[in-house]
């Protein structure tokens, strides 16, 4: 199942990462690691530019880590990035944001859009069912979350939020009367 895997990243990929391995060889740095993807079995439909992951599918990119039970990916036509793909059944992604803090979130479903317009890049995805994301400040839940990957921003609706910083760096007792009032 790895050799299939591998090849469909070839296929995934391939005008994407011969377009970063030139960039990277005429700035002088290292070209980027490969993105790995395993899974119980795999079905390909070369027609139809799709490729879908079953069962205890892993998904491990030099920018995160992905888990889920299914994996989705149509292709364009131009072999370029992947520009529509959806993970299905106990998702969990792990990711380091642009400040390089680790990020962990969790769903029933994650759908990823990619796409340019006018020459604007638009990269988005949206968290579904038991949407959750969480870092070393707190959490975040609601119903759709949607990460904006081109302004590495988070939106949500019927969001609850916890936020465990301290915002001004002293010690919050909001619930406890002050020391010099009885209750």
């Amino acid at each position: 199942m790895k050799i299939f895997s591998l090849i469909a990243i070839a296929v995934l990929c391939a005008a994407n990462v011969r377009a970063q391995t030139n960039a990277n060889v005429a700035a002088g740095s290292e070209s980027r690691p490969p993105t790995r993807i395993q899974s119980d079995s795999v079905d390909f439909d070369m027609n139809g530019r799709r490729a879908v992951y079953h069962g205890n599918v892993r998904v491990d990119d030099p920018q995160m880590k992905l888990t889920c039970a299914q994996l989705i990916v149509d292709l364009p036509p131009d072999a370029g990035h992947p520009n529509h793909i959806i993970a299905e059944t106990n998702v969990v992604i792990d990711f380091t944001d642009a400040k390089g803090q680790a990020m962990h979130a969790t769903s029933d479903k994650a759908v990823y859009i990619y796409e340019v317009q006018n020459s604007v890049t638009n990269e988005t995805i949206t968290l579904t069912g038991n949407a959750k994301v969480e870092n070393a400040q707190g959490w975040l839940t609601g119903e759709p979350i949607i990460w904006n990957r081109a302004n590495n921003s988070l939106s949500a609706t019927n969001q609850k939020m916890i936020f465990r910083q301290n915002l001004d760096g002293m010690k919050a007792n909001t619930n406890s009367p002050p020391k010099n009032q009885q209750p």
